[in-house]
């Protein structure tokens, strides 16, 4: 009996790995490095727009993010708003030669527009210049993603002016999201296609999967059979991570990370028994302690993603940002497997 309880295992772990090479999930499905400091936008927001001319005429505009493909592959992203008095539309890529963003957009009157840049010096927002000149001078767009938050500002310089002065400011909330405590994105499940917090469920033969995004629910509908069998062989592989339901889907909380904003790390609740534990106590002393071990599994998971966004602003050359979000995960997490990777790469950049 045992024997055939061996063999049946052997099976499964055989057709798992089988499935994750035929379909390309030998390797972990992840948020395209270039855009993993843009991937909190990923989602619909709601917010009031105001001019600078008159800060009591606002309006109300609602944005949506989502990922655009290209044979199964992420290759930017795509926005789009209403009620904007600027564009309307528009689609962001990377130019990895130049190490740019474009964003070539419709604006309000229906012509074309196309905006170029990239990380701000300061790295908490994404700086956007219009590339066509127009009779009224220059504009600029700022994105600045941060948590369940994120800010669009215009900015305008008049012909002959010595600087941009702001033009319209547009405050965003993420759609079904709070800022009470209690959870974080990293609580969220994962979509199956990017990696990325799911905010949505597509269903395919009577079972739900969880997307991020109006992008990937309309590659998941273009390709089920693909990604349902990629969910399966995740489901077999790993059975711990993909055991929460997909509906579950907790709300998370708000605020600034020490590094821009740029990812939103809620702040960890301790309980005196998770203090005890960091002082060298087992975790294991008292199983029934779900609280802590809650916390913990979240604080591994903040770890995890501040560690990929780490290694994304490395592999695209920013050094200098990857070494502080390093830095920070070695500060926050002393203890995790993140901290000893981020410890490793610290000391290679260092020497360069």
């Amino acid at each position: 009996m045992k024997r055939l309880v061996a063999c049946g295992v052997a099976a499964l772990i055989a057709l798992a790995a089988l499935t994750s090479a035929s379909i390309g999930a030998d390797s972990e499905d992840e948020t395209p490095a270039p855009f993993a400091p843009l991937e909190p936008l990923v989602g619909s927001w709601k917010g009031t727009a105001v001019p600078a001319a008159n800060k009591l005429k606002g309006w109300p505009e609602t944005h949506s993010w989502a990922w655009k493909f290209s044979k199964g592959t992420p290759v930017g992203m795509t926005v789009a708003i209403e009620g904007g008095k600027v564009f309307t539309k528009g689609d962001l890529t990377f130019d990895a030669a130049k190490k740019k963003y474009t964003i070539k957009a419709v604006d309000a009157s229906g012509k074309p527009a196309t905006y170029v840049g990239g990380l701000s010096k300061d790295g908490k927002s994404f700086v956007f210049d219009r590339s066509e000149s127009t009779a009224d001078g220059k504009e600029r767009l700022t994105v600045r993603p941060n948590g369940i938050r994120y800010v669009m500002t215009f900015d305008h310089q008049a012909p002959g002016a010595p600087q941009y002065k702001k033009a319209i400011e547009t405050g965003l909330t993420k759609e079904g999201e709070s800022f009470a405590a209690g959870g974080g994105g990293a609580d969220l499940p994962k979509c199956i296609l990017t990696g990325g917090s799911a905010s949505m469920t597509v269903t395919y033969n009577g079972k739900s999967y969880p997307v991020c995004c109006t992008g990937c629910r309309d590659e998941f509908n273009e390709n089920p059979e693909k990604y349902a069998a990629r969910a399966a062989a995740k489901a077999l592989a790993n059975p711990e991570k993909t055991a929460t339901p997909a509906k579950a889907m907790p709300k998370t909380s708000g605020g600034d990370s020490e590094f821009g904003g740029l990812v939103d790390t809620p702040k960890e609740k301790t309980s005196s028994k998770t203090k005890s534990n960091a002082k060298g106590k087992a975790a294991a002393d008292d199983d029934d302690d779900k609280p802590a071990a809650k916390t913990k599994g979240s604080a591994d998971d903040r770890s995890a993603r501040d560690l990929n966004l780490a290694k994304a602003f490395e592999k695209s050359g920013n050094t200098k940002q990857a070494l502080n979000y390093y830095k920070d995960i070695v500060k926050k997490y002393p203890k995790s497997d993140a901290a000893k990777t981020a410890a490793e790469r610290i000391k290679v950049l260092e020497k360069d």
